[in-house]
């Protein structure tokens, strides 16, 4: 960095800071299933270490904080109404999202978000096929993940990095 030049960790509230510190970039593996898909615009949403909840089989989804988005650009309007408009008790709704797993396996969950808590700064979560995203890539409480999002076709895709060793 050139003098007087501040870089973007130290723009960033500490909390988010810990977020970017481990992989700012895609593993090139997972860079070239996503180009594979002909995936652009990739972009890391958020880091999580996995709860009791996140690999309990029931459960079965992956919880999303909201207040966890690094950004919340990263999807459309009408992806947005899609898992808002998700009535109670429609296990069919939702957004459908082709997740791909640190093992490179392509996955079609579902994206809802949670209003159950009555509170606005819910949570999204994964769900649908997610036990078996747990199931084959042995997840477990405590490991790290980041969710990177992209674009195929136009349409909204997820990507999951497991982290190493932090």
């Amino acid at each position: 960095m050139a003098n007087g030049d501040v870089g973007m960790e130290e723009l960033l509230p500490l909390k988010k800071r810990h977020s970017l510190r481990v992989l700012a970039e895609l593993p090139v593996k997972l860079k070239d299933k996503i180009i594979e898909m002909g995936g652009t615009e990739e972009t890391l949403i958020t880091k999580r270490t996995l709860t009791t909840t996140d690999v309990d089989k029931g459960q079965s989804h992956l919880s999303i904080p909201m207040s966890s988005l690094l950004t919340h650009s990263f999807m459309t309007s009408d992806e947005m109404e899609k898992i808002e408009n998700r009535v109670k008790g429609d296990r069919g709704g939702g957004l459908t999202v082709e997740v791909i797993d640190p093992k490179l396996k392509v996955w079609e969950l579902k994206m809802r978000r949670n209003h159950e808590t009555g509170k606005t700064s819910s949570l999204y979560y994964l769900a649908y096929q997610w036990n078996h995203v747990v199931k084959a890539n042995k997840f477990k409480q405590g490991d790290e993940l980041q969710l990177w999002s992209f674009r195929s076709q136009q349409k909204l895709c997820l990507a999951l990095v497991l982290l190493q060793g932090e």
